[in-house]
């Protein structure tokens, strides 16, 4: 008998945990013996997401420049390279925290030009607990109309409803939510999870082997709305080199994304999320903050055992202007300038809003 390959494709808003849950994943299946592969995704070219797989020995590979809807021909290409690299079990697939419309984009084409059975590919998406929270109170959410229609379409079109981050929730306010979730939702199956450890992650990998995991009827989706959602969104990429001499370079990083944060949140810009990436050859680590994170941890760990020359890559999705956000990061790296007697390198820098949807293929029918 031969094992089919299962692609586990993965959605939800900016900063619902996907990356750390398929992180946590793929270390729970690759224990058990099972070949792992990711595809990553995002409008921008230098992913700290891609790096961080690699660094915890996940094969992965990545669609840039656009969505896996809008570069169907690049996902279909990624998903044949590590097939063929690696020959995995299982492969996920995390879709742009902007992105929606997955069913008739890339799920019916995997399934229209691939052959497969419908029980071999499945569709999570996931959401902050503390945002979906707000959204079904009817409170507001930190965002503008349009970019909150994204985040109703991902979940809207969920075969699997991760609601995600539920440690960060009191028990009886978590049962609260979970009743209004199934409510909202009936035809969702809903699944309040963790996704920090290889342990914590195993409901979601049981809920996977169930059949047709995802919502058969393509959603029913204003274009217009969405695109003009995304539009409203800016992304911010750079990879900058810190040389200190002989000091460990931690201390100018932590300073440096401290005036950043402050930056933002002075000027009241609604966070996608804030993801960075530090690198001194020996020494990793991934920084992230999201949308409800009132007291973001900066820290990095064991400051002492780094070395001089740090290589920083960030990404930055927020709801702003281009120029604004770029503009922030500019101001902090003067300041810093002034304050530091660091050499600080931009080695790329960009700042852009995503263009208009128009995805490859649409199979809208059911």
């Amino acid at each position: 008998m031969i094992n089919t390959m299962k692609i586990h494709l993965v959605s939800g808003f900016l900063g619902s945990g996907k990356t750390t849950a398929i992180i946590s994943a793929s270390k729970a299946l690759m224990a058990q013996g099972q070949k792992v592969g990711v595809i990553t995704n995002d409008q921008g070219k230098y992913l700290v997401d891609t790096h961080f797989m690699r660094l915890n020995d996940i094969p992965a590979v990545e669609v840039n420049g656009g969505c896996f809807c809008c570069n169907y021909g690049d996902f279909n290409q990624s998903l044949e390279q590590i097939t063929q690299e690696i020959k995995p079990d299982v492969v996920f697939a995390e879709s742009v925290g902007s992105c929606a419309d997955i069913v008739a984009t890339v799920v019916k084409p995997l399934m229209e030009f691939k052959t497969a059975h419908e029980e071999d590919t499945t569709l999570t998406t996931f959401t902050d607990a503390r945002l979906l929270k707000i959204y079904l109170e009817g409170g507001d959410l930190p965002f503008q109309d349009n970019v909150i229609y994204i985040f109703e379409q991902q979940i809207q079109e969920a075969g699997i409803l991760v609601v995600n981050k539920v440690d960060l929730l009191a028990d009886d306010v978590l049962g609260d939510l979970l009743d209004r979730t199934a409510q909202r939702f009936p035809e969702k199956q809903v699944l309040p999870l963790v996704s920090l450890t290889s342990e914590s992650i195993i409901p979601w990998l049981e809920s996977l082997q169930n059949t047709l995991q995802y919502a058969s009827a393509p959603l029913k989706i204003s274009y217009k709305i969405y695109g003009s959602g995304e539009q409203e969104l800016a992304w911010y990429d750079a990879r900058l080199r810190v040389e200190t001499g002989s000091k460990p370079a931690v201390a100018w990083v932590q300073d440096f994304l401290g005036m950043v944060v402050q930056q933002i949140s002075e000027q009241s810009i609604p966070v996608g999320h804030l993801k960075f990436l530090l690198s001194d050859g020996v020494h990793h680590q991934k920084i992230s903050l999201v949308s409800g994170d009132d007291n973001p941890d900066l820290m990095i760990d064991q400051p002492e055992m780094w070395g001089p020359t740090i290589e920083l890559t960030v990404n930055a999705r927020v709801e702003c202007s281009q120029e604004q956000i770029r503009q922030i990061f500019q101001n902090c790296l003067a300041e810093s300038f002034d304050a530091n007697k660091v050499k600080v390198t931009v080695l790329t820098e960009e700042a852009f809003h995503p263009g208009f949807p128009n995805p490859t293929y649409r199979f809208a029918k059911i």
